[in-house]
């Protein structure tokens, strides 16, 4: 049986890191999508020449892909929320 240590170790505050992971790199998604001209491809080296590569032959997927991840971390955080209830 687990012994209980208390309700401040239960819940644990995300690593630094993974946060500004996802927060830039859900921004750069959006400047994929919505502002594709005003991202420096050719300074950000193999990832620019990939991120054009996509946005000139896969448009539509990203887009549908962008709203597909905003909507899951929606639905994770509403599920967060009822879970912890």
């Amino acid at each position: 049986m687990l012994a209980d240590k208390g309700s401040s170790t239960y819940f644990r505050r995300a690593n630094f890191f993974w946060i500004t992971f996802v927060i830039g790199s859900l921004g750069y998604y959006t400047l994929l999508m919505f502002w594709p001209q005003n991202v420096p491809y050719k300074s950000l080296g193999p990832l620019g020449n990939f991120s054009k590569y996509l946005v000139d032959n896969y448009y539509s997927h990203l887009y549908v892909g962008y709203w597909l991840a905003w909507g899951l971390h929606l639905a994770e955080a509403l599920y967060s929320i009822k879970l912890c209830r």
